[in-house]
């Protein structure tokens, strides 16, 4: 008798178990085409495999699908097609809970530790999370297009650790596609959470589907489609039955598949034989519309990639009027990046002034970013003083040079006010 009501009672518990999945796109402008369309293929990935609509929360500026640059007004593209061919609209009943200002890293951390009013995750001990984050990265930071501007990686890991204090996941499974992205993982100790990373802590992660390959049924998109960590994820998860496919496999090819970065895992290995479909869904019906994963295309480097998109574009003009335009979009945006390296270099003499050894080591050591305090400060400095744009991907590059000094100063003890020497070197000044 007692037996028979301890199966009874595990039945009902696993009959409670449920599906949640959080997807955030942390970026905004036409040049970040890609980000919201990883999200929204994400989210007809999840959708299509049975998570369902209420247990699915999507953050997303939502300032691409209707920009005036998109030729296809009120759609996102996530992979190109021939002409004659029309692509998969992934935004076609793609929900997003959170929408331009809304779009904050308070947000986040509130919908995954389900606080506030809005849309958050109910999950309960007894049900498996997956998160997909889709955005521009630096050493422990991820960008958000509103608010504070960042997280840094130590507040991502306070939020798992709230969120398994709180019984709110059996598993959890993060996807991170950003620059540097394995930074985020680094020294993470919450239980029971499994991250892919799209590049290890000190590389850059790659958009794809670029240039000549941005094409949706012969018209030019005019950004990257995607990501190639997250379409690779995706066009696997497409393509195949993810009722058989374990994470393990599933790693192992999006790691040979992303041939521009070093795609990780991180976190609890233990249940690297889980298949897919505890975390992306697992419908009953397996469907028998999949589509096949794609080849190799056209791939940027996130750092270089708004210049390189804006060259495309100039290139491709077809008259005066859009080559003297995207001619003084290249213009521009060469001007900014010029400024952004020159500000951190000025940041740099700043604090070590003739010490090359010093400002070598700052160009390049790869230190982890656990010095929160100083590395936000610091990066604030650069955000508020900077005449520059500080949320591109290429000036997020240079924010190891924060971590880095940061590390010295701290292991050091020298005193010496970093968020000062940033100011001053933005200003244009540099101490004599």
């Amino acid at each position: 008798m007692v037996m028979r009501a301890a199966l009874l009672s595990a039945a009902i518990t696993a009959a409670k178990a449920d599906h949640y999945a959080v997807l955030v796109a942390g970026s905004n402008s036409y040049s970040n085409y890609r980000h919201q369309a990883d999200v929204c293929h994400a989210y007809q990935v999840v959708k299509a495999n049975g998570v369902p609509e209420e247990n699915i929360i999507v953050m997303a500026y939502d300032d691409i699908a209707n920009n005036s640059r998109n030729p296809f007004p009120g759609k996102l593209f996530n992979k190109p097609t021939a002409a004659g061919e029309a692509g998969v609209d992934v935004y076609e009943g793609c929900k997003i809970d959170y929408s331009g200002k809304d779009v904050t890293p308070e947000n986040f951390v509130n919908v995954l530790t389900g606080k506030g009013s809005g849309k958050v995750l109910k999950s309960t001990s007894e049900d498996n999370v997956f998160i997909f984050f889709s955005d521009h990265g630096a050493p422990g930071l991820i960008a958000f297009p509103t608010g504070a501007g960042q997280m840094h990686k130590a507040e991502l890991q306070s939020a798992f650790d709230t969120m398994h204090s709180q019984n709110m996941y059996k598993k959890l499974v993060m996807y991170l596609e950003t620059c540097e992205s394995g930074s985020m993982f680094e020294g993470m100790t919450t239980p029971n959470v499994y991250a892919l990373s799209a590049s290890n802590p000190s590389e850059s992660s790659w958009g794809t589907y670029c240039g000549s390959d941005a094409m949706v049924d012969g018209k030019s998109i005019g950004s990257c489609l995607g990501d190639l960590f997250s379409v690779n994820w995706m066009e696997d998860s497409d393509a195949v039955d993810i009722t058989s496919e374990t994470l393990d496999e599933q790693f192992q090819t999006v790691k040979t598949t992303t041939t521009k970065s070093a795609v990780m895992q991180w976190g609890e290995l233990g249940f690297k034989a889980d298949k897919v479909s505890d975390y992306q869904g697992n419908t009953d019906e397996v469907s028998a519309k999949k589509t096949p994963a794609g080849s190799e295309s056209i791939s940027y480097n996130a750092r270089q990639l708004d210049l390189r998109q804006a060259y495309d574009r100039y290139t491709a003009a077809t008259n005066s009027e859009e080559r003297l335009a995207a001619g003084e979009e290249l213009q521009a945006i060469l001007k900014d990046q010029l400024e952004v390296e020159a500000a951190y270099e000025r940041f740099l003499d700043n604090v070590y002034g003739d010490n090359q050894a010093k400002k070598d080591a700052a160009r390049t050591t790869t230190h982890s970013a656990d010095n929160m305090e100083c590395e936000l400060s610091t990066r604030a400095a650069f955000v508020e003083h900077g005449q520059f744009d500080s949320w591109t991907g290429f000036a997020m590059g240079f924010h190891k040079y924060v971590v880095n000094t940061c590390h010295d100063i701290v292991e050091s003890g020298a005193n010496i006010d970093l968020s000062a020497a940033a100011k001053r070197a933005c200003e244009g000044a540099t101490v004599v």
